[in-house]
């Protein structure tokens, strides 16, 4: 997928593969927090942009931005859209913006970094002291001293596929899950 650069993934890059973080292998009704989501999960739609306020799955992998949503919203969306697909690579986003595949934290700040909400990449943990306390309107991002992922308009961007059936690893949107225990909420001011 295209996310911006020209650089071909190619056998031997410097990958390590991604680690084991609190709650992966949970099941529903384990005790690390984290629950299937309740809703049923909407089918996938193929337009760009869809109407209300809620992000909707697209049939390609990417979100469907909700019109209803603040400009910065609309932004964030379409800058975390452009990595999607890229596989998870352990740095990935930290030395160079536009990599060839990207960690948890490298993925997060990818898109707030170009919607203007960050200046620039920061590991996971520490997002936990980033932008204001507690869940956002719009926006949320759940930090872990090892991990982060953040939910925009009802989807989550992850590199973990916890709560997502399709388990396919790499940077993706995935059903929303809400709050880990263990993770931080925290969003950016007005959002």
């Amino acid at each position: 997928m295209d996310g911006g650069d020209d650089e071909p993934d190619l056998p031997g890059d410097d990958v390590q593969p991604q680690p084991q973080l609190p709650g992966d292998n949970a099941v529903p009704g384990d005790d690390d927090g984290w629950e299937l989501p309740v809703e049923q999960e909407l089918p996938a739609v193929t337009s760009t942009y869809v109407a209300g306020r809620e992000a909707r799955m697209r049939t390609d992998g990417r979100a469907a931005i909700p019109r209803a949503a603040p400009k910065r919203v609309r932004s964030l969306i379409a800058q975390h859209n452009r990595i999607v697909g890229k596989r998870y690579k352990w740095g990935g986003g930290h030395a160079k913006l536009v990599d060839s595949g990207y960690d948890c934290s490298g993925a997060v700040g990818y898109g707030l970094i170009k919607g203007g909400l960050l200046r620039a990449p920061i590991v996971s943990g520490a997002f936990a002291r980033w932008g204001a306390a507690g869940a956002g309107r719009w926006i949320t991002v759940y930090s872990h001293r090892s991990h982060v992922y953040v939910e925009v308009a009802g989807l989550r961007l992850d590199t973990s596929s916890i709560g997502d059936r399709s388990r396919r690893s790499g940077v993706r949107w995935r059903p929303g899950i809400g709050q880990r225990r263990g993770f931080k909420r925290r969003h950016p001011v007005g959002l």
